[in-house]
């Protein structure tokens, strides 16, 4: 299906060329891509909507080549049809010196798919920005108007008017599929042309080091490009890092692509300096200038490594949130890498499970008394893409669980966190980055249980229509808070040294749980800012397992006949190994290393 949405794209792409063969299109989305690599931006409304894009001279040494020429239109891709010129609705538009100094306003009828539309007046290039975009008027229940690249957003590529009321430049949601036409006698001004820049970021390097990085590649002329050389210049270099970049499929005219590559950071150190990349060379031969790539990234020596923290909103009697909880599951068993999972029984109705710290975590939803469930947190931050911490229930499938998932997962690690415990006590130490000594951070530390029986403690929703026909045998009760061991619900006030440092001991208690399969201690750094929830994010979290009867140990995980294997449970409380049953087991299974729980003991699989 993928494929036949990419060929689909890419033939309308050339017959929209063919269709316009006297006129170059130039802009820094692919005219090509994937379906899923595109998202509509909207209200979601019966409001306009409106969409632009920067050319700047200033910046754009292609642009530069071209001054005193005519931008003669506007190429766009439009999610559907919107024939509005009679209402003096859906227009294409054209702004100079700042976004929102409108020169052209020109009333057209827009169809889905691209669209070619030539200004009445022709805009020519001086000193001042251009900016060039398309307006059209949303209505509830169609798709999205403006359609955006969602894999790399160049800067001030971005630009989203909704409602006519405020222009917001967009950093996180792509580059919208808005093209600048000229006449075809320019076209030797974009031959061996192309853009490049980092796309993963936020992302935490350290200084005057190599670092894998997700580099956005577009290419501006009509001959495809097999690889490129990129002068890249991270923030307190004194010279350029040369790379050569060689593309397994080649980077058709006017496409884009997103390859890993082998980056250099730069000298200076903080959490939002310059990376910049500039494409040199094209297929070996020396480049016409485009703009420079810039963006950012958080550049440290205190280079953690991110585990990310989910918090989901529950309740017993919550009909739908299982299925959240179901597909969320699938979600964390394919990411496969480091986790922690907690719970929160709040937010819709309070019930056995529920906690102070479930009920002092509600001013995430904004104050309301009455809350929606299932909802979900990632890392109390607020990803790319989205316009809030909280989330609620996506489609039903793992997908946009894993890609949130995958999102915070990249978010950079601003702190460290170790726990260590004994038959008594827990400490929770670690350091905070040296830029955040001295600020205002919080530590939280739980006691959690996982893998509590529905059988025991029953929940709503099970027997829905709509449910996974495995959702009762596989759903368990997770991440259930049963004790905080700080003195304020909501974290206690960090105290670090000079350094960084800081350690922390509780006293472990004695506390009767609901029946589950395994406890977890569980810490994590983060901020708190109830007046402004952007404000909020964790630094870092980490997690210990705990066992009644010590731990046991195998050193390949490969079960087979000769073992005695009773049912095996991760850390959040699925089942990964059953009771063997020659009818429904094969002779022998291999559990991946990480810590397990079996029979209430710890098993470390080494």
């Amino acid at each position: 299906m993928k494929r036949i949405a990419f060929a689909l794209f890419i033939l309308l792409s050339s017959l929209s060329a063919r269709h316009s063969l006297a006129q170059v299109p130039y802009g820094y989305a692919p005219m090509g891509a994937a379906e899923n690599e595109l998202s509509g931006l909207g209200g979601n409304k019966n409001e306009f909507v409106q969409g632009m894009v920067l050319f700047d001279p200033a910046s754009d040494p292609a642009l530069a080549r071209i001054k005193g020429k005519e931008i003669k239109g506007i190429r766009c891709y439009m999610r559907a049809d919107y024939k509005q010129k009679r209402q003096s609705r859906s227009a294409i538009l054209a702004s100079t010196g700042k976004v929102d100094n409108l020169v052209r306003t020109q009333y057209v009828d827009l169809t889905e798919g691209w669209n070619d539309v030539m200004f009445d007046e022709p805009l020519v290039i001086g000193d001042e920005k251009i900016f060039l975009g398309v307006q059209a008027y949303e209505t509830i229940g169609t798709p999205y108007p403006l359609v955006a690249y969602s894999k790399a957003t160049v800067p001030q590529s971005c630009w989203v008017n909704l409602a006519k009321k405020s222009w917001e430049e967009y950093t996180d949601r792509g580059t919208l599929l808005v093209f600048a036409l000229f006449d075809e006698s320019l076209s030797s001004n974009f031959e061996h042309t192309a853009y490049a820049q980092n796309t993963t970021h936020p992302q935490t390097v350290a200084p005057e080091r190599d670092f894998t990085g997700g580099l956005y590649v577009h290419n501006c002329s009509t001959e495809p490009i097999t690889s490129i050389e990129i002068a890249m210049q991270g923030q307190g270099a004194t010279v350029p890092t040369m790379r050569t970049i060689q593309f397994d499929t080649p980077i058709e005219a006017y496409g884009g692509t997103v390859v890993e590559a082998s980056l250099r950071s730069g000298s200076d150190e903080g959490t939002s300096v310059d990376w910049t990349a500039t494409v040199t060379k094209v297929n070996g031969t020396e480049a016409q200038a485009c703009r420079p790539g810039t963006t950012k990234l958080y550049v440290t020596f205190d280079n953690f490594q991110r585990t990310p923290l989910i918090e989901e909103f529950t309740s017993q009697r919550c009909i739908n949130c299982p299925q959240m909880a179901y597909f969320l599951d699938k979600a964390l068993e394919e990411y496969g890498d480091n986790y922690v999972y907690i719970s929160h029984h709040s937010g819709f109705q309070e019930d056995v499970f529920t906690t102070q710290p479930d009920r002092e975590v509600l001013y995430f939803f904004g104050g309301y008394e009455n809350e929606y469930n299932p909802a979900i947190m990632y890392n109390r931050a607020i990803l790319e893409g989205e316009s809030a911490v909280i989330q609620g229930i996506r489609d039903m499938s793992a997908e946009p669980y894993l890609a949130a998932l995958q999102l915070a997962s990249t978010m950079p690690a601003m702190a460290e966190v170790n726990i260590e415990e004994t038959t008594q006590q827990v400490t929770v130490s670690g350091r905070v980055a040296r830029d955040l000594v001295g600020q205002p951070l919080y530590l939280s530390c739980y006691l959690v249980e996982d893998g509590i029986s529905v059988d025991r403690y029953f929940q709503k929703g099970m027997d829905d229509a709509d449910a996974p026909s495995d959702l009762k045998e596989v759903f368990r009760h997770n991440g259930v808070i049963l004790h905080y061991f700080t003195q304020e619900a909501i974290g206690d006030l960090l105290s670090t040294d000079s350094e960084g440092k800081y350690s922390v001991t509780y006293d472990l208690p004695t506390k009767e749980g609901f029946g589950g399969t395994g406890r977890r201690i569980v810490a994590f750094v983060h901020k708190v800012n109830k007046s402004k929830l952007s404000d909020n994010q964790v630094l870092n979290a980490a997690q210990s397992s705990l066992g009644t009867d010590g731990i046991i140990s195998m050193d390949n995980g490969q079960w087979t006949d000769d073992n005695e294997v009773s049912s095996v449970y991760d850390l959040s409380g699925r089942k990964v190994l059953s009771h063997r049953s020659p009818l429904t087991t094969p002779q022998s299974a291999r559990l991946p290393r990480g810590i397990y729980i079996k029979n209430g003991r710890k098993l470390v699989v080494r």
